[in-house]
């Protein structure tokens, strides 16, 4: 079947990846976005934890994802793998926090 490329959370305890924009889960975890822009974080708290365990400031990886845990909204290591390469339309690197453009008038 053919897999679909998404951006993705993995918790480092159980290996579950979580795809982004699916949360609340159904096995009862959820994400919580934490940062904003480029450097997008999240907070997961995973059913792995318990409710009262939380894993911060998350790193979101582009992933081949099968169309079960699409469907699922997360899957395992065999239905979820992280990419090696970046789509097109990912930036490398966000220059504008770099660079100050300004229009001439």
């Amino acid at each position: 079947m053919p897999s679909r490329i998404r951006h993705c959370v993995e918790c480092p305890r159980c290996h579950i990846f979580y795809l982004i924009g699916f949360s609340p889960y159904r096995n009862g975890s959820h994400l919580v976005r934490t940062g904003e822009g480029p450097s997008e974080q999240y907070s997961l708290h995973c059913f792995c934890e318990g409710a009262q365990r939380l894993r911060k400031w998350l790193i979101v990886r582009t992933c081949e994802v099968s169309k079960v845990a699409h469907d699922r909204g997360y899957g395992t290591p065999d239905e979820v793998s992280p990419t090696v390469h970046r789509p097109p339309h990912e930036p490398i690197v966000d220059i504008s926090k770099y660079v100050n453009f300004k229009i001439p008038s």
